[in-house]
């Protein structure tokens, strides 16, 4: 039996890295219902505000070479530019010992010239047997370099395989907000103001989106400028937008403000995915910061609008959704499964595992 490492963590600082992740751990059971997937916690060197620039510490805990695993799987933006200090000396003695690697719903953090050029030199070092990428540059900068490549999909799109949506009745009348990244915006409908903002239209109405500006720029700063504007500023009473309840999600459990996290009322922050899930599949509509929070709302049939330039946009594109920064955007459910159903083939026909 092959025993299959799969890896799961940094959830405290990002609940969005669980959906992708225990997403590819139910689909690596559903493709191979024979092998043995143990699953093993991140590495601690990923930058934190504690250690900015990356890399493991020096009493770290090599835990996926006590398994000795047959296949090693790292799921998520992986292309960065720690990844040498982060896995170099743990893949060196897992590849030592026969193991392979296996990249699933990859991206990168930055494309960069000189960070292809690094990403390349890793893939070059720890070749790959089998990657699936979730954005097509990855898939053209980087695909050669594995031994079997696939220009696929983010794997939190698999999420209602892994958690099929439960109605909940409280909430399907939610107006789902996620700005834990930006100030949350002024939303109006139907208002009788001269324009501004970003509008949009739903149900028959004109919703308008209008971020405060200087509170935006200080936001966008940096990650420390996020956590001053949270500090310096305070909420605002809106329980309800039009007749819509308001539930206001924090994906980011840790490190805690509670300031800024719960500044403002029907506000949650959870570390575990399963509540997110819940309103993401319930609510009317979900208007957000976070790629991963549009992309859950998105694969349970609900319609959502992103407000971000990250480089995580290009997971989006992959189904036709790159105008979701302009507008609110429904996914093409019958596209996303014959994507998911090439994804599937592939895993099966290139893994090397029994189904």
């Amino acid at each position: 039996m092959s025993k299959i490492a799969h890896i799961l963590g940094g959830w405290s600082v990002n609940i969005g890295n669980a959906f992708f992740q225990l997403a590819g751990y139910h689909l690596l059971r559903e493709c191979f219902p024979e092998a043995e997937i143990a699953l093993i916690p991140e590495m601690p060197g990923y930058p934190s505000y504690w250690n900015r620039r990356g890399g493991n510490p020096s009493n770290y805990f090599d835990y996926v070479n006590q398994l000795k695993p047959d296949y090693l799987v790292l799921m998520g933006p992986v292309f960065r530019r720690e990844m040498f200090s982060i896995w170099e000396e743990a893949l060196l003695r897992l590849m030592d010992g026969g193991a392979k690697l296996v990249l699933l719903g990859v991206g990168a953090m930055t494309y960069a010239d000189t960070d292809i050029q690094l990403y390349r030199d890793f893939l070059s070092r720890f070749r790959p047997v089998l990657m699936v990428t979730r954005d097509s540059d990855t898939f053209n900068l980087l695909g050669d370099l594995a031994e079997n490549a696939c220009d696929g999909i983010d794997f939190s799109f698999f999420l209602s395989d892994y958690y099929p949506l439960h109605v909940i009745d409280a909430f399907t009348n939610s107006v789902a907000l996620n700005f834990d990244k930006l100030p949350e915006p002024r939303i109006s409908i139907n208002s009788s103001n001269p324009p501004r903002g970003i509008p949009f239209e739903f149900a028959g109405e004109r919703w308008q989106v209008e971020f405060p500006r200087f509170r935006q720029w200080l936001a966008r700063r940096s990650r420390y400028g996020m956590f001053l504007e949270g500090a310096l500023f305070g909420g605002t009473p809106v329980d309800k937008i039009g007749t819509y309840d308001v539930v206001r999600l924090d994906h980011r459990p840790h490190p805690l403000l509670r300031h800024k996290t719960f500044r403002s009322p029907r506000s949650m922050v959870n570390d575990t995915p399963y509540p997110y899930l819940d309103i993401y599949g319930n609510a009317v509509l979900t208007l957000t910061d976070r790629v991963h929070a549009a992309a859950a709302a998105l694969q349970y049939g609900k319609p959502a609008m992103l407000f971000s330039a990250s480089p995580r946009l290009r997971l989006l594109s992959r189904l036709g959704l790159e105008e979701i920064v302009h507008k609110l955007l429904w996914l093409d459910l019958s596209l996303l499964e014959e994507e998911k159903g090439k994804v599937k083939a592939f895993l099966k026909d290139n893994l090397g595992l029994p189904g």
